[in-house]
């Protein structure tokens, strides 16, 4: 709000009030859907809190996950889960920047993001942008495999940009060019032993559940096939085992998630029972 006066020295004075509401549009919005990231979630909202706006979509937490989000931010919403895709597309409806970044529960953004994210933003060559991420596995780097250093989408123009509708391995579309960011995202993918099995068993399910509604078929011998060429992929061609006990962990751990998901395709076993508990 802003109020202007103007004084004519004389006999009379003429005094003029105006008023003026200037709402300021943010230039960067981030956004992140969570559920139950209590042990998480505090990091990654300390490393972007150079955004201009945070949005936060939970679903359901039972933890003190909204409550950690509240203190970061006033924009936490609790929407009934509807898949990876269709969430973050609800997000991403909430923001009001001119950009988006997008952000798991389980990444940190280095420093540097905020300086080179605006820099970019103010250049504007492009509609999007990649980032680097480097993947972590209980307190160690992963260099090696099929978790080595990836790069992910994660900054594009609102405008141009959305997330497809699959409700596992979603990703964004945009609709021009991209780039390329240098500074990195830390993914603490894998905390624990305990974790990495729980998202075994998590994603092997979903997957399973998925496979089975599009009609895909499989065989013992297609399930053998693929678990092993999971494992080899990563393991040996990729150098997983360079990675020490890290590399053998994710490696094993890729090829069961393969194979119990073929298996239970080939059987018609209730995705629920997909992956040994």
């Amino acid at each position: 709000m802003m109020k202007v006066a103007l004084r004519r020295t004389s006999n009379s004075m003429i005094s003029y009030s105006i008023e003026v509401s200037c709402k300021h549009m943010p230039d960067i919005s981030v956004i992140i859907i969570c559920r139950d990231e209590a042990e998480q979630i505090n990091d990654c909202l300390q490393s972007v809190q150079w955004a201009d706006e945070i949005i936060v979509v939970d679903s359901g937490s039972t933890d003190e996950t909204r409550e950690i989000a509240a203190r970061h931010t006033p924009h936490v919403h609790n929407v009934e889960w509807k898949g990876f895709g269709p969430q973050k597309n609800h997000a991403l409806s909430l923001a009001t920047g001119e950009w988006v970044f997008s952000i798991d529960c389980d990444e940190r953004a280095q420093q540097g993001m905020e300086d080179e994210v605006r820099r970019l933003i103010q250049q504007s060559h492009h509609d999007g942008y990649e980032v680097p991420r480097y993947n972590w596995f209980c307190g160690q780097r992963v260099k090696f495999g099929d978790w080595s250093g990836d790069r992910v989408l994660r900054l594009f123009r609102r405008a141009s940009g959305r997330f497809t509708d699959d409700a596992v391995h979603e990703r964004i579309v945009v609709d021009g060019s991209i780039g390329r960011l240098r500074t990195p995202l830390e993914h603490h993918t894998i905390r624990t032993r305990d974790q990495h099995r729980d998202k075994i068993q998590y994603y092997t399910e979903l997957t399973t559940r998925l496979g089975q509604q599009a009609g895909k078929r499989s065989s013992l011998f297609k399930a053998a096939m693929h678990g092993s060429w999971a494992f080899l992929r990563g393991y040996v061609f990729k150098g997983g085992m360079l990675d020490g006990r890290a590399g053998w962990c994710i490696a094993s751990g890729q090829a069961k998630s393969v194979w119990w998901r073929y298996k239970a395709i080939a059987r018609g076993t209730p995705p629920e029972q997909a992956a040994p508990r």
